[in-house]
């Protein structure tokens, strides 16, 4: 089949990082021809590694789309109030899109994007990654099976690990509102989603409360000054100390090592325990390498080249290098909404960022048995426990090592590619509606938390 030419407006983690590479393993599949990125350095390599010659590298989506259509589809990845002039631009260029999300900040352009891309006849693809994933595939097999029976109640927890709260939402792009949006939906929006897609009932209303309780000013050390970097007097006990979760990657290692198993499980441990070991066997055991000449997230957000010279450099004025206490974030640090969903289905979405340990855990109950799972940066897995026979089934859902999001990112792009080639419009439609669907949620649960009320969503 032919293969699907792309233009990507945002070279930066997501775009990038994450969803271009598909086409470097993939070139029979996906292609990118032009770029629109402000950061010259970002621009630059994005066209040296996709062989985008000068006059398709634009500085601004702007010019790009001025232009006569270059591709078939559009991938933004802008910073999330940045997602709708380039989302509509796209469309009415005649571009598919696949859109980064949230799609929006607001209801309202939530909804002219969406209603846009009807409208127009185009695809629109928002990138709830989740969905791709063999866990969360795997979960709503067994849901649709049966084996649970009635579902009753579901508790669902997005666990943001401390060292990743402090690095995206206290010190990171999203740490305030005005700049983003809601920390229910810029991290759970892809939770909304697999919400309504695993149940397939609507949620009927819902409730909530959360607050910022512990990354203020109030809790800073004695004498914590601005930056960690400038003399600070609690660099030896501070969990979220710059240098220990940037530099030393501990954080990062033990998160995998607890969660992993076999073999990676081993090589997790070996790289905590014994690092020169895990250094020395790098130059024969490619995974040894891998760890030693690791450049990954959160690494690649600090610096475009993440060597540890060049991170403890930006540590030193950049903005991951900030005291947490001293960020001036206002985002909520956990919150908890309650819904009711059709067929009286009690549901709790859990959002806090002070886990131990990174991943999403899953309870359902039925009424012929359960289900717990969780869902991790090293692994994951699925239990069924059934009521009548006693029988326990495990699934052991965990993707490949290294892929982003537990595979969902490569399973989206694909997606994306194959409903462009085979011309899913209709398909298409239904998934940005369903998108659409789980923002409003995540507002009207915005709503709730900062009324104190109940609130009905069957008229969002």
């Amino acid at each position: 089949m032919k293969t699907v030419d792309a233009v990507l407006i945002g070279a930066g983690q997501r775009g990038a990082n994450d969803y271009a590479p598909f086409a470097l393993r993939h070139p029979d599949q996906l292609r990118f021809v032009a770029v629109a990125e402000p950061s010259p350095k970002r621009r630059a390599r994005f066209a040296l590694q996709h062989h985008i010659p000068l006059e398709n590298q634009f500085v601004s989506w702007e010019a790009l789309f001025a232009c006569t259509q270059m591709a078939q589809a559009a991938i933004i990845c802008t910073q999330d109030q940045m997602h709708v002039g380039p989302a509509l631009a796209a469309l009415r260029a005649g571009y598919d899109v696949l859109l980064e999300k949230p799609v929006a900040t607001t209801r309202e352009g939530c909804r002219q994007v969406v209603s846009a891309a009807a409208e127009l006849g185009r695809q629109l693809h928002v990138c709830h990654v989740l969905r791709y994933t063999r866990h969360f595939q795997t979960m709503r097999q067994i849901l649709q099976s049966g084996v649970l029976g009635q579902i009753i109640n579901l508790d669902h927890r997005e666990n943001v690990s401390w060292w990743h709260m402090s690095h995206s939402f206290v010190r990171g792009s999203w740490a305030n509102i005005a700049e983003s949006c809601p920390l229910i939906l810029t991290k759970c929006c892809h939770d909304f989603d697999i919400l309504l897609w695993m149940l397939e009932r609507k949620c009927e209303r819902l409730s909530s409360v959360g607050k910022l309780v512990h990354f203020r000013s109030e809790n800073a050390p004695a004498n914590a000054p601005e930056r960690c970097l400038d003399g600070c007097p609690a660099s030896e006990t501070c969990p979220f100390y710059a240098p220990f979760i940037y530099v030393d990657l501990l954080p990062l290692w033990r998160n995998v090592a607890e969660t992993s198993t076999g073999w990676a499980h081993l090589v997790m441990q070996a790289q905590l325990r014994a690092p020169g070991l895990v250094k020395a066997l790098g130059t024969v055991a490619p995974v040894m390498r891998q760890i030693n000449e690791y450049r990954g997230w959160p690494l690649s957000v600090v610096t475009l080249d993440p060597t540890p010279e060049s991170v403890l450099e930006a540590l030193k004025s950049g903005p991951y290098g900030r005291c947490v206490y001293h960020c001036g974030n206002d985002v909520v640090d956990h919150q908890v909404v309650l819904m009711q969903f059709e067929g009286d289905i009690s549901v709790t979405l859990t959002m806090h960022g002070h886990s131990h340990v990174e991943g999403r855990s899953t309870r359902i109950e039925g009424s012929h048995g359960q289900l717990q799972a969780f869902f991790g940066l090293g692994g994951s897995w699925i239990e069924v426990h059934e009521h009548r026979s006693g029988r326990s089934t495990r699934h052991d859902t965990t993707s490949e090592v290294g892929a982003a999001h537990g595979g969902g990112d490569e399973g989206l792009i694909a997606a994306f590619v194959y409903s462009i080639r085979e011309g899913r419009i209709q398909l298409a439609s239904e998934l940005a509606q369903q998108a659409l669907e789980s923002h409003l949620i995540a507002f009207a649960a915005e709503d709730a938390r900062l009324g104190g009320q109940v609130v009905s969503t069957n008229k969002l």
